[in-house]
């Protein structure tokens, strides 16, 4: 009999690993095989070797199993070759050796060993995350395990199944696999099982808005975890789940109330950091959903500090977003953005692509110039998966069909052995008829969903392209109404002010001729001071007009304004050409540019001790080109390590596929060069037109 031992991580992954019990009396070559089969094994699980010695020892391993003397050797080697390999790094070989396995426990109708390499073919597809093909690979083996009644067997590979479901939000298709699952353990009192299977029951009831069924079966799965010994993290792990249905369904002072009962656990923090972890972040989100900030700000550093320690980049992600959120709440949207593309850069890494919408989102609503790109970005990822988990869930729809199709078949040969054999066409017919039924009713209700998800896309473009719409206009009219109040401004000041000055200092002008001589003195500077208002007024008048029919330009200003805002002591000079539409630049060009120019720019206020400090702007055919130089103290560049801002100016080029260049000679200043690849988009008007502003 084979027995397979497992560790697992709740809710996240399981790993299984088997082994066929010796035979009692076996001949000593082939005692002396399986133990060179196994020491093969044990080198390749060696952490001390070399990638390269795993493998060689590997091929060693399957050669060995190869040559061996008869197919019922070879059967045996090779499955313990697949039970112990599923997780080796050369995917190629296992899948080999595996399908060598399935193929010659066919030869020797070892069924029970064909289901056990169905099961390490799905760990290994589990392992890399190809769910379509581990959920395949546990039907299959399912139905092995049913054909010869292992029921217990039969109900952990359905618990496998519910559990991939869940993971793609199949939660009607996971309810029906888990209720299978239960159904076997039921009869063999598996306390231990009938635990994780309500467990997953209750994340699929959760997952579909049904708050109180999920808790009842949540409830009914600490039950059966307490009729056996049981660790405490494992009940504080179902009620950290309980927490995030209540969460989720914004009953908030129920959910903060189990992640506190969840962080009480004795020693949770030593034994399972990744669940305390947890369990913080989720404490913290559930209090600031409830407008209870106390504490909030330490909490959601303490869980940011573990997670990093051990290395949980997707939930270190839903940490940073629920801080940014916190930032936000706070009015600290400049932080609140920091950490949000934090949280975006950690999704991406981690392909947590649900994390990652709601990185976007959140980003689209704090960079309202950004607003559009989010929009962009998350409605085609949003699409795309929605697209992928109706395929997968299709896919499964179909291997769910197979195998009662497979259970039906079954049922019918045991029926078929004990009728008549002038019965056996009638049977026959009854069973295609329920075939062609079924097969019916799955191409029309396949349809239809086909023709639902047609209309709904057509209907989502339609959305989209509403709402685009709507956000030009509202930028045009956003625009009209600034260029008229900048006319309505200047028409005031010169039809209105300005001629009443002029008919003031006409009427000076006449006082002037029959005054004394002190008070012709005293009317010409009043007169003076008049013409100067009026200069200043006409100045500003034009001012205004003139603008009101020009591109304000937000990014030049920006570096403007940062270099206004430097050292007094320092002299700063821009150079660029005002014709050129510089805002036209993609968002993210402009603000790593700017982030670049920021901290140059402090490097030399801080470590340069110079006088003057120079940027320029310009284009040559398709690349954008920023010079910094300043006339400070300068650096040997092939001395010492690269200082953090070179690290700095390394990431933010190499995110634009651009390069840069430095010269530096002591005493003489630091010339810092970017080069940077930009599309066909800026219009020149003038080649000659170049702005110098010295700030």
């Amino acid at each position: 009999m084979i027995k397979r031992y497992f560790s697992f991580l709740i809710l996240v992954q399981l790993c299984c690993s088997c082994s066929d019990t010796e035979p009692t009396q076996v001949d000593s070559s082939i005692a002396i095989s399986t133990d060179s089969i196994r020491i093969y094994i044990k080198e390749s699980k060696n952490p001390q070797s070399t990638e390269l010695q795993k493998l060689s020892v590997l091929n060693k391993a399957y050669q060995f199993a190869l040559n061996s003397p008869s197919d019922s050797l070879k059967a045996q080697y090779f499955s313990t070759l697949s039970e112990n390999l599923y997780a080796t790094a050369d995917s190629a070989l296992f899948r080999k050796i595996n399908k060598q396995a399935i193929s010659l426990n066919l030869k020797e109708n070892d069924s029970l060993s064909i289901g056990n390499r169905y099961w390490d073919l799905a760990l290994f597809f589990n392992r890399y995350s190809v769910k379509d093909s581990a959920y395949s690979s546990y039907s299959e083996a399912q139905k092995v395990f049913e054909t010869i009644n292992e029921k217990q067997l039969s109900g952990r590979m359905y618990w496998n199944m519910a559990k991939i479901q869940t993971d793609i939000k199949d939660y009607v298709g996971s309810e029906t696999t888990i209720t299978k699952a239960i159904e076997r353990f039921k009869p063999l009192n598996d306390n231990f099982y009938l635990y994780l299977s309500y467990n997953v029951l209750g994340i699929t009831l959760g997952g579909l808005g049904e708050v109180e069924k999920s808790q009842t079966y949540y409830n009914q799965a600490l039950y059966y975890l307490k009729q056996e010994p049981y660790d405490k993290k494992l009940e504080a792990t179902i009620i950290n789940n309980i927490g995030v249905v209540f969460r989720e369904n914004k009953q908030y002072k129920k959910a903060i109330q189990n992640f506190k009962t969840v962080l009480e656990t004795d020693s949770l923090e030593l034994k399972n950091p990744d669940l305390y972890a947890k369990a913080l972040s989720n404490l913290a989100s559930s209090k600031l959903h409830d407008n209870d900030t106390l504490g909030v700000n330490k909490l959601l550093l303490d869980a940011i500090e573990i997670k990093s320690r051990e290395n949980m980049t997707a939930s270190l992600a839903s940490s940073y977003l629920s801080y940014a959120e916190y930032k936000a709440y706070a009015n600290d949207t400049l932080t609140a953005i920091g950490n949000a593309e934090i949280a975006e850069e950690l999704s991406e890494k981690s392909q947590n692509n649900e994390r990652l919408l709601m990185a976007w989102e959140f980003l689209a609503k704090l960079e309202k110039k950004e607003a559009a790109k989010y929009f962009q970005k998350y409605i085609k990822l949003s699409d795309s998966l929605q697209k992928e988990e109706r395929k997968l869930q299709d896919k499964f729809a179909r291997i769910r069909f197979e195998t009662d199709e497979f259970i039906a078949e079954n049922v019918e040969l045991e029926g078929e052995k004990e009728i008549l054999s002038k019965q056996k066409q009638i049977w026959i017919g009854i069973a295609a008829g329920f075939f062609l039924l079924g097969l019916s009713i799955y191409i029309i209700i396949n349809q239809r969903a086909k023709n639902q998800k047609l209309r709904f896309d057509q209907q989502q473009q339609a959305n989209n392209q509403e709402i685009f719409n709507l956000m030009l206009m509202q930028k045009q009219k956003v625009e009209e109404v600034k260029r008229l109040e900048q006319k309505r401004i200047s028409e005031e000041l010169h039809d209105g002010v300005l001629g009443k000055m002029l008919g003031a200092r006409m009427v000076l002008t006449g006082l002037n001729k029959r005054a004394t001589e002190e008070a012709i003195q005293e009317k010409s500077k009043a007169l003076g001071s008049l013409q100067e208002i009026e200069h200043e007024i006409r100045s500003i008048s034009h001012e205004l007009s003139h603008s009101a029919y020009q591109k304000i330009n937000n990014f030049t200003d920006s570096i403007e304004s940062l270099l206004s805002g430097g050292n007094k002591n320092i002299k700063t000079i821009f150079n660029y050409n005002e014709d050129e539409s510089w805002d036209s630049l993609e968002g993210t060009i402009k603000i790593n540019v700017y982030r670049i120019i920021q901290e140059t720019f402090q490097n030399a206020i801080k470590h340069a001790n110079c006088t003057i400090f120079e940027i320029t702007f310009y284009r040559t055919d398709d690349v954008f080109n920023v010079i910094m130089n300043d006339n400070g103290r300068g650096f040997n560049i092939n001395k010492g390590k690269k200082g953090i801002g070179i690290r700095n100016i390394t990431s933010r080029i190499n995110k634009l596929n651009g390069t840069y260049h430095v010269e530096s000679v002591e005493g003489k200043g630091t010339t810092i060069s970017l080069q940077i690849p930009v599309k066909k988009n800026l219009i020149n008007s003038s080649d000659n037109n170049t702005h110098l502003k010295y700030v």
